[in-house]
């Protein structure tokens, strides 16, 4: 029988053929081993970066109809596990902590001032541009430069909700007011270094202050016995007075009250937002992280997330506004007031970060 090398087109194959050529013991026993090596390397290869469980990296208020993910997980024969690590800016800095090596596939809910800190964006995030993605309003888009390693999925503003049945008080009327007597042990704010809509409300002080005044109006606040928290979950459902807490005052979303409504099963809001000025709007962005094992279905997830049925969801489930427009909402998120006029405050991540440590050092 001839003996001359036959080649086939799966390693398997090819490596039983060497091992045949071979004549002895030792021989094929290496052979053997070597294969085993060349197979596995070569399966790794091949992945194409799907593995069995898409892992997305999150802050604590996301939330998603469960059928939804279902659904997802049967058409694409794939497990969505999602790992809520803190709040927005946490997820952030471990997720830099771990660049090139990631916790998950996707991460979500970075921000149009949290992403100000990525000092590279390709070593840490993976370019996508969904299919899906014309469909967002330029000007959200433009919350990132338009970016495409950040894509947006949702938005809201961040203000002051009252309850003024705790203390039968008029709200202020301005922030300057917040200094008053009255406001003493009143007020709630969170912690801009941590917290997400925390650094929401730091930036409209300062647009409004003037970045040479903010600060004082932040001293004035510690000395009013301010309440600093360290999330927005702790601030509005611990210590607002609406949700069994001690003070009638605190940072939260315009959509909040509705939300109240909503859940209360209401005619009308039992809080009311104060909102001071043109208001900021948070942009929340989702990106797959560099290193992911499963690229496909990340990119599929993220497609997922700007098709109606999940768009629709997102006033019931994280009470934003999505970023798809003319969608059939529901009746009570008519309840939200009418935002027209938009904060354009541009600064750098170097200013940010120098104002976080200024409130730091202040606050602490």
């Amino acid at each position: 029988m001839r003996r001359n090398a036959v080649f086939y087109l799966s390693p398997l194959s090819l490596c039983l053929t060497v091992i045949y050529l071979k004549g002895d013991v030792i021989t094929r026993f290496i052979s053997v081993l070597f294969c085993s090596l060349v197979i596995v390397l070569l399966s790794c290869g091949n992945s194409d970066n799907v593995a069995g469980t898409l892992k997305i990296i999150t802050h604590d208020s996301f939330d998603v109809k469960q059928q939804l993910i279902d659904d997802f997980s049967k058409i694409n024969d794939i497990h969505v596990e999602v790992i809520k690590a803190g709040d927005a800016n946490q997820i952030l800095t471990r997720s830099i902590l771990n660049a090139g090596n990631p916790e998950g596939d996707l991460i979500f809910g970075i921000d149009n001032i949290a992403y100000k800190r990525i000092n590279n964006f390709s070593e840490l995030l993976i370019p996508y541009v969904s299919p899906n993605r014309k469909q967002i309003p330029k000007e959200i888009l433009n919350a990132f430069d338009d970016i495409p390693y950040f894509t947006p999925i949702d938005y809201g503003y961040v203000s002051i909700n009252y309850d003024q049945k705790f203390n039968q008080q008029d709200p202020p009327k301005k922030l300057e007011e917040l200094l008053l007597p009255i406001w003493n042990n009143q007020f709630i704010v969170l912690d801009p270094a941590i917290s997400s809509p925390g650094l929401q409300f730091l930036i409209s002080t300062i647009a409004y202050f003037g970045p040479d005044s903010w600060l004082d109006f932040w001293k004035g606040l510690k000395q009013n016995n301010v309440l600093v928290t360290d999330s927005w979950t702790s601030g509005y459902y611990t210590h607002f007075s609406q949700n069994g807490g001690e003070r009638p005052l605190v940072v939260s979303y315009t959509s909040s009250p509705a939300a109240e409504a909503f859940f209360g099963g209401l005619d009308r809001p039992p809080t009311q937002n104060i909102i001071f000025d043109n208001l900021f709007r948070q942009v929340e962005s989702v990106s797959i992280l560099k290193g992911s094992e499963n690229i496909v279905n990340a990119k599929k997830f993220i497609d997922f997330m700007l098709t109606d049925p999940f768009q629709q969801q997102i006033p019931e489930t994280m009470f934003v506004y999505p970023v798809k427009q003319d969608l059939k909402l529901p009746e009570w998120w008519s309840m939200n007031p009418e935002i027209t006029e938009i904060q354009n405050f541009r600064f750098s991540n170097k200013e940010l970060q120098v104002w976080i440590t200024e409130w730091s050092k202040a606050m602490r």
